[in-house]
């Protein structure tokens, strides 16, 4: 009852403030929805119109900093697209790192879109920005996956029958009554991580606590500039010898295995999910790299170096691909041969090959800004990408709830193809997609509107008291709103 009520509600908001925005667009034209009206208390009550939320949706921004950075939306429905084939046909041995390329791309947007901040701000930034940046992101990542999990919670057992469906949906259910509170607090990957509730976002867990090291890391350089060098360092070098000494202490194999046994729970008691693949400490490296790629571009930016005209960096663009994918293969290995354990060339390829991840993304993302490639730049930068890029946190969430659907629903034997494999995942990305729009026009944007009116005010209050220290007026303000849901407005 409680999911229907709310699903009412939401559904009694979207109607109401679409019929207010028609009524007041007294000239009839398109583009009354694409510009703010003329006072907050207006702005508020269209929040949830879903006229205007589909030119935010659809729009492309026209700040020079989003549109170098445009190509992050189609890199985001890409890599979400590649992670739905690795999950769905397991066809890669080591596939499941490709959740490794989101980590990178979250860790580099937030860098340039900090060091863009700062340079508004002349470098006074306060420590008292790092709690007000987390809540800003706390309230833009929660309502929607709050309203998945209240889905998987209530009415997830009733939208199918079956033999298989009961023993999937019913143990959902179950882990998401019993352990909801460690999803909204972003501590599933490691609290009761063996009954996850929206298994994936064991993900979000991770990159939360990762943003909020990484954004105190980027305030203390900012503050002690001539560290920063030093600082990155140890923090990239932790990022590499603390996931070592874990698979040295834990005698975990050299690459995240993926046995039948695991896949036959789902992975919910599999001590190589658990310990070899969620955990934030094992993640790090990936993000930190990207926040380094981030630096680096400003660094770029401050010296004038364009990237294209190195041959050499070209040529190692070009490499970056075949190497990320090939470097896949030498874990099959680790299928076929039962090392021993604990081993220092485990623990130590463990490092290098899910970190590699983290190099081979910075180096796309450097040579996409700079336009190492024109062709592939501009295919990236069709209008087609952008509201597919921005509905690929909603596709996030709900893909692995439409594969449910299609894989769990059958009666009877299924005699799986590589055709039929193709077709059902192609079929999941579509249906997810679809389903993510339903998402963003009901709750994301929405939502996000509300938080900009709500933090506008908040901001300026907040930021006021900042600027007291650091002796500024508190323009040029703008809100770190990287990741994986941050991207509705930014880019």
């Amino acid at each position: 009852m409680s999911f229907l009520i709310v699903l009412c509600a939401l559904v009694c908001f979207v109607t109401l403030s679409s019929w207010y925005d028609s009524s007041i667009n007294y000239k009839r034209t398109s583009d009354h929805y694409r510009h703010p009206l003329d006072s907050k208390r207006k702005m508020v009550w269209v929040s949830f119109s879903i006229q205007r939320n589909w030119y935010r949706l659809t729009s492309r921004s026209k700040d020079e900093l989003n549109q170098k950075l445009r190509f992050f939306q189609p890199f985001r429905f890409l890599t979400m697209s590649l992670i739905m084939h690795s999950v769905g046909s397991m066809i890669l041995t080591n596939g499941a790192q490709f959740t490794q390329t989101f980590l990178g791309i979250s860790g580099a947007l937030l860098a340039i879109q900090f060091c863009s901040f700062t340079e508004k701000r002349k470098g006074k930034v306060s420590f008292l920005y790092i709690p007000f940046a987390i809540l800003y992101r706390y309230v833009r990542l929660t309502p929607v996956y709050a309203f998945v999990i209240l889905l998987h919670a209530t009415w997830l057992l009733k939208l199918q029958t079956g033999p298989l469906w009961r023993w999937g949906a019913e143990t959902e259910q179950t882990f998401c009554r019993r352990n909801w509170w460690t999803n909204l607090l972003y501590i599933n990957n490691y609290v009761h991580a063996d009954e996850p509730c929206v298994q994936q976002a064991w993900y979000l867990g991770a990159e939360f606590q990762i943003f909020i090291i990484a954004l105190i890391v980027l305030v203390t350089i900012v503050k002690i500039p001539r560290a920063k060098v030093l600082i990155l360092g140890l923090v990239l070098l932790a990022g590499y010898v603390i996931p070592a000494l874990f698979i040295y202490y834990q005698k975990l194999e050299g690459t995240y295995i993926i046995t039948l046994e695991a896949q036959r729970y789902i992975f919910w008691y599999d001590k190589f999910y658990l310990k070899s693949y969620i955990p934030t400490h094992i993640n790090f490296g990936n993000y930190i790299q990207g926040v380094l790629t981030g630096v680096i571009y400003n660094e770029l930016q401050k010296r004038s170096i364009n990237l294209a005209q190195s041959k050499v960096f070209r040529a190692v663009w070009f490499l970056t691909f075949a190497i990320v994918f090939l470097s896949m293969l030498p874990s099959y290995m680790f299928y076929v041969n039962d090392f021993p354990t604990p081993s220092v060339w485990m623990a130590a390829y463990f490092v290098v090959s899910k970190n590699l991840y983290g190099i081979g993304t910075g180096i796309v993302i450097l040579g996409l800004i700079y336009g190492v490639n024109g062709v592939f730049k501009r295919v990236l930068n069709y209008p087609f990408f952008e509201p597919l890029g921005r509905l690929s946190y909603g596709a996030f969430l709900v893909h692995p709830f439409v594969m449910l659907l299609m894989f769990f629903s059958a009666r009877g034997p299924v005699h799986y193809s590589d055709l039929l494999t193709l077709s059902l995942v192609f079929g999941a990305t579509v249906m997810s997609c679809l389903m993510a729009l339903v998402l963003c026009l009901l709750i994301e944007l929405p939502t996000t509107a509300l938080q900009n009116h709500l933090f506008g005010s908040f901001k300026e209050q907040k930021m006021s008291h900042a600027d007291r220290e650091s002796g500024t007026n508190g323009t040029n303000q703008t809100i770190i709103n990287p990741g994986l849901a941050g991207k509705q407005s930014e880019l």
